[in-house]
């Protein structure tokens, strides 16, 4: 791999060959892995904060699941709710 240098008319000069470099495995930036590593944290922190993704549109289906789920658990903690305060009362 050589070492280029690109001059403000846009025109590339090789400079040198560093042959510390050239056998050097350049590394694969696809890799999210490797781009997280290679950042700096003001870097890795802006990053972060373009990627929100927001709220997810959900099918009706999915919502009727959730909100069926979120009374279940409602009426689950009033049924204890209850059994405690029974058993409460009894052991006075």
């Amino acid at each position: 791999m050589d070492s280029e240098h690109i001059h403000r008319d846009g025109n590339q000069v090789e400079l040198e060959t560093d042959p510390a470099i050239a056998g050097a495995k350049q590394p694969d930036l696809e890799d999210p892995h490797l781009v997280l590593s290679l950042l700096e944290s003001d870097q890795l922190v802006a990053t972060k904060r373009r990627t929100h993704f927001g709220q997810r549109k959900l099918s009706f289906g999915v919502r009727a699941l959730l909100w069926s789920l979120r009374v279940y658990v409602v009426v689950m903690m009033l049924l204890a709710l209850i059994s405690v305060l029974r058993a409460a009362h009894v052991i006075r």
